[in-house]
């Protein structure tokens, strides 16, 4: 028995196994610290970094423990040395399955987070073990076939690394097709490209093609997500392109661009008839692609409207491609408006804070209409007081909040049928806010207000209007996914929600308020 826990633990093959595993641990552990701040709100503020400092340094101690054994020699005795290999190990161990756990019960929506930081990681972490391996490892391997194999496909790793950071070699394409995003008074055209580019609009009038290209002060802007910002009266009813140009040197005098790259024409409809069918998504959290069954079943629409909660958090311009532009551009296929409504989660990460540049939105509260029916959007922001844990000391919501309520009371009711936005049927965490909020919207003659965020499917209609909530993930059981489709008539407002399995979860005729 205790040879076999010798070989288990303390051989020269174990102690290589658990190196390997150490160093793994330590850059997954690290790719999923998101969940820190809950394990350190249950112990004590920075146990979980502290845990990766040990882990790391573990590594370092598995590694020396290793060259030790190897040559058989020890700074200490082999007890003692064995001892404190156990300990690395063990730590090494937690950390692995701490990471993988947590992704597992996350059920997989913070994946995206994990690669994010796993990528800005990753060159760090292969030149500190590139390094290590080479000082303590690689001075151990006797066998030359193996040693010259080594030595040449660390040569072809550097090569190939310093080739593509010189020159472009991936396809450039468009990684996101258009989407049109309503931001009250205008149109906001976004899309994206595989690489930095400059990018452009092109929409016919009269004849005649009008290129409008995505500029700061003048000069094209050089980004992977290109925002043209358009009248309504410019897009409407009319015909457009995208394009790009890839950009691969900027100097202070010259530079190198590459190819032009231009979607199809897509026609922007925008003329709208009484009755208009508006497709409602909320809280699809990563999860794309049931959404989208479940707005193909629900049938044709001519509008969108996008309730928040893409993902758990906005860790990179990918994020903002793959979980709002793609998804939209999925849904409407550049060819209608879409209403964006901020959810909690849009609220986190760092591309959080350049979101609202991105998709076009001087603010995420405004005032739209689709056709004959007005629209006031809200921004309810994060869920809790601004000094939670969770927001890492970034969030200041409580004065946005009193701001745009103060912007809420100052609008003039129109006289024409109103529905009211927001992520949070609360629509405001401050209950004065929320109060006058609601107050206002009522004075308006508001007739519905539709959300998300608390993943189920409801109509509230103890308030002077009915409360929509949306659905989301998980709101029909665990893997489920509900969506709606918002029918409005001159008559009044039918809800129609249902879920992936194609179940009616409900079914509502609303009047208008008049």
């Amino acid at each position: 028995m205790k040879k076999r826990l010798k070989a288990m633990f303390f051989s020269k093959a174990a102690i290589a196994f658990f190196t390997v595993l150490s160093a793994i641990s330590a850059l997954l552990f690290y790719s999923v610290r998101y969940g820190f701040v809950f394990v350190d709100d249950v112990l004590y503020t920075g146990f979980s970094l502290g845990l990766f400092v040990f882990t790391a340094i573990g590594a370092a101690c598995l590694l020396a423990i290793l060259n030790r054994k190897a040559q058989g020699k020890y700074f200490i005795c082999e007890g003692a040395t064995n001892a404190v290999a156990f300990l690395c190990e063990v730590l090494a161990v937690i950390t692995f399955l701490y990471s993988i756990i947590t992704i597992i019960v996350d059920k997989g929506m913070s994946l995206s987070t994990a690669y994010a930081l796993f990528k800005s990681a990753l060159p760090v972490w292969a030149f500190i073990t590139g390094v290590a391996f080479f000082a303590f490892a690689f001075p151990l391997i006797k066998n030359k076939v193996v040693s010259r194999i080594v030595r040449c496909v660390t040569a072809l790793i550097l090569i190939a690394a310093g080739v593509v950071s010189v020159f472009p070699i991936q396809p450039f394409t468009f990684s996101s097709s258009p989407v049109v995003f309503d931001n009250g008074s205008e149109y906001s055209i976004v899309f994206s490209t595989s690489s930095d580019s400059t990018g452009y609009v092109a929409y016919e009038s009269n004849g005649e093609w009008i290129r409008v290209y995505d500029v700061n002060d003048g000069r094209k802007k050089k980004d992977r997500i290109h925002t043209v910002t358009l009248q309504k009266d410019e897009l409407s009813g009319k015909e457009y392109r995208v394009g790009a140009t890839r950009i691969i040197d900027e100097l202070s005098y010259g530079g190198r661009t590459g190819k032009t790259i231009e979607s199809d024409g897509i026609f922007f409809h925008d003329d709208f008839a009484d009755d208009v069918n508006i497709l409602t998504v909320s809280d699809w959290h990563t999860k794309n692609k049931k959404a989208l069954s479940v707005s193909e079943s629900l049938g044709s629409y001519q509008a969108v409207i996008l309730l928040g909660d893409c993902a758990p958090g906005l860790m990179s311009r990918e994020d903002i491609c793959d979980y709002i532009l793609d998804f939209a551009a999925e849904l409407t296929g550049g060819t209608m408006p879409v209403l964006y409504v901020r959810g909690n989660h849009e609220t986190r990460g760092r591309a959080a804070s350049y979101l609202a540049d991105y998709l076009g939105y001087d603010s995420f509260y405004y005032t739209t209409s689709i056709g004959s029916y007005d629209f006031v959007v809200l921004d309810s922001c994060e869920d809790k007081e601004d000094t939670h844990p969770e927001y890492g000391g970034m969030a200041d919501y409580t004065a946005y909040r009193s701001k745009m309520t103060d912007w809420l009371c100052s609008l003039e009711s129109t006289g024409r049928n109103t529905i009211a936005l927001c992520h949070s049927p609360d629509l405001c965490l401050e209950p004065e806010l929320a109060a006058r909020s609601f107050d206002k919207l009522e004075s308006m003659g508001t007739s519905l207000l539709a959300s998300g965020h608390l993943h189920r499917v409801a109509l509230d209609e103890s308030k002077s209007f009915p409360v929509f909530i949306d659905g989301g993930v998980d709101s029909a059981g665990s893997g489920s996914f509900a969506g709606a489709m918002m029918s409005l008539t001159s008559d009044g407002i039918r809800l129609k929600c249902q879920d992936n399995n194609g179940s009616v979860l409900l079914e509502k005729s609303i009047s208008w308020n008049k």
